[in-house]
C-alpha cells in the first residue's frame, strides 16, 4: 500500500522517514522487522512499545492469513507513525466474535487498542493492506 508522503513546511526532515519494505514470507520476519523499527525509533528517542506491537501484530496476520510475502510501509509524519502491511490476498479480513475465552484472535483487537487509528483497504485486483497510526510523541 501505498501512503503519500505529505511533509508540512514546519516538519523536521532529519525525524521524518519513510520505509518500503519487501520482507520474505517467513516467521523470523516479525522478529526482524520489530527490531527494526524499535531501534529506527530509539535512535530518534521516540517511543518505540505500541508500534512495535501494532507491526508485529501486522505482519503476523498477513503470514498466517494472507497470501505471499507481505509489504511493509512505514511512515513518520508530524509525530505520527503510519503503519501499513499488505499482501496479495483479496478476501475481506474477518475478525471473529469478542470472546473471552479465546486463545488467539485477539490480533487486531489489540491493533484497534493501541492505535489512534486504523482500517483495512482493498488495492484492487493487487490485495489488501490493514494499516493503522499511532502518536510516537518526540
Amino acid at each position: 500500500m501505498l501512503l503519500p508522503l505529505l511533509r508540512p513546511v514546519d516538519s523536521d526532515p532529519a525525524v521524518d522517514f519513510r520505509l518500503d519494505l519487501f520482507p520474505p514470507a517467513l516467521p523470523e520476519t516479525v522478529g526482524a522487522l520489530r527490531r527494526l523499527l524499535r531501534d529506527t525509533l530509539r535512535s530518534l528517542g521516540l517511543d518505540s512499545d505500541a508500534p512495535c506491537l501494532i507491526l508485529s501484530e501486522l505482519v503476523t496476520n498477513a503470514l498466517v492469513h494472507g497470501e505471499g510475502p507481505p509489504t511493509v510501509v512505514l511512515e513518520l509524519r508530524c509525530g505520527r507513525l503510519w503503519i501499513a502491511v499488505s499482501d496479495a490476498g483479496t478476501a475481506p479480513i474477518l475478525r471473529p466474535r469478542p470472546d473471552d475465552s479465546r486463545t488467539s484472535g485477539r490480533g487486531l483487537d489489540l491493533v484497534g487498542v493501541l492505535a489512534d487509528e486504523w482500517g483495512v483497504k482493498l488495492i484492487g485486483t493487487y490485495g489488501r493492506a490493514v494499516w493503522a497510526a499511532v502518536a510516537v510523541g518526540g
